[in-house]
């Protein structure tokens, strides 16, 4: 009877390995305690029970595998041809042993399962993987008598490393397709979760600023919105999760899709309103989106509170800020960022940079410089991506707590009017 301690993707089933790690799904996420679940964003619980589920396939470096070579005596009492009347052995002979090492990466416990395409001759190898590590080596032995003919060592290894790459390339086809399909199922039961606990605990009748739209108001067709190491949870707060109000996603997209309306039309007359300075525009826009909300005794919705911001407020904090900015420079865009992240925000609050370009003939110079200028800063956290032409999306974390996060809508518009030249014989005066 052969010993099978090292054969190679023998013992487990793969299908039957991916259906129990799914099934493990929902118990990794609620054995996330309740408070910390709350106050982390629903994107980190994902990647964070992901990196739990997702499976590391194996991926063999043959260009890096080194050998040794030792002499050896061998037993060729098994060998017929050598003993053809089967003496008993052992019958040793001069031999050669070579160890052949390839590093590998991955989860070491694949290389005893079994994927659901398999061959008749499982490989042999022994395992030499880090504990709890996702590398190390595999070494394949090979002995002969000396007088056989090298040539056999290196068709044996030959035909060992394509049986491998054969279950190797078998097991990544299944463990893909079932990493491609986590995030959308641990993002599943998240929200399952969220659900429950937000019923039970009477969340979801605190959450969201009321924010009434005016009657005959006509809408404007929003910009569909392309989405596309892990770190630690962070820690929940000492005090417990406390609800916080903020505005629903649906309100964002109004709000945004009102700023992406004026702005368009500055830019589709950019000499009536490139003669306005930051607070001026800021005042223009403001006006707008207070034709297509109201609030309390005021009657505005939203409110300016600085030099060029725009905020809606509950309790003297921010859940929705604005910043209006004329394109001077990196540093003044640098500055936005900080003036938004500074603010007293609600835990889920949103806000817009919305620059103006009054000055830059190079204006396509521009649109490639903002977004490496936002992921450079110290607070980024994740790009949500270009949300259209001149526009962008991201995650930062607030100044004050970690815990906090502020979507960050960017927007540029283009209101460069080239001055007209004076005719000849014109006296100007400026």
């Amino acid at each position: 009877m052969h010993q099978r301690d090292n054969l190679l993707f023998y013992e487990g089933n793969l299908n039957n390995a991916l259906l129990a790690r799914n099934r493990n799904t929902s118990e990794e996420v609620n054995a996330i305690p309740k408070d910390q679940f709350l106050s982390t964003p629903e994107q980190d619980l994902i990647e964070h029970v992901c990196a739990e589920i997702l499976i590391e396939p194996l991926t063999l470096y043959e260009e890096s595998m080194e050998m040794e070579q030792h002499e050896t005596e061998i037993d060729v009492s098994g060998y017929k041809d050598r003993n053809p009347f089967g003496d008993r052995g052992p019958i040793n002979v001069q031999g050669i042993r070579v160890v052949v090492s390839v590093p590998f990466t991955g989860d070491p416990d694949l290389w005893k399962i079994r994927p659901n395409q398999f061959q008749t001759v499982f490989p042999r190898a022994d395992v030499c993987g880090s504990k709890g590590g996702k590398a190390g080596h595999i070494e394949l032995i090979y002995q002969q008598p000396s007088d056989e003919q090298p040539q056999q060592i290196k068709q044996r290894l030959e035909s060992d490393l394509m049986s491998i790459r054969f279950y190797i390339d078998a097991q990544r086809n299944q463990i893909e397709q079932f990493n491609k399909s986590t995030p959308e199922n641990v993002r599943q039961a998240v929200q399952v979760r969220r659900q429950k606990l937000e019923k039970h605990d009477g969340i979801a009748n605190m959450l969201g600023i009321p924010m009434k739209r005016r009657d005959g108001v006509p809408s404007v067709k929003p910009i569909l919105i392309k989405r596309a190491l892990v770190k630690p949870l962070p820690p929940p707060p000492k005090s417990g999760f406390k609800p916080e109000p903020g505005i629903a996603n649906e309100e964002y997209e109004h709000i945004l899709s009102v700023i992406r309306h004026e702005g368009r039309t500055f830019e589709a007359t950019p000499k009536t309103y490139a003669v306005h300075g930051e607070e001026e525009l800021r005042d223009i826009i403001l006006a707008h989106l207070n034709g297509h909300y109201h609030g309390g005794a005021t009657g505005e919705t939203f409110r300016r509170n600085g030099k060029t911001d725009i905020r809606i407020e509950d309790d003297s904090r921010a859940a929705f800020v604005a910043e209006c900015k004329v394109w001077r420079g990196q540093n003044e865009l640098i500055d936005a960022i900080n003036q938004l992240l500074n603010y007293l925000t609600w835990r889920d609050c949103k806000a817009s940079i919305i620059i103006f370009n009054k000055e830059n003939a190079r204006f396509t110079e521009l649109l490639d410089k903002i977004p490496n200028i936002m992921k450079s800063h110290v607070n980024f956290k994740r790009d949500l991506g270009q949300q259209g032409d001149g526009e962008w999306r991201y995650i930062f974390t607030s100044a004050e707590d970690q815990l906090k996060q502020v979507i960050v809508n960017v927007f540029i518009f283009d209101i460069y009017a080239k001055a007209k030249r004076p005719a000849i014989g014109e006296i100007r005066v400026e």
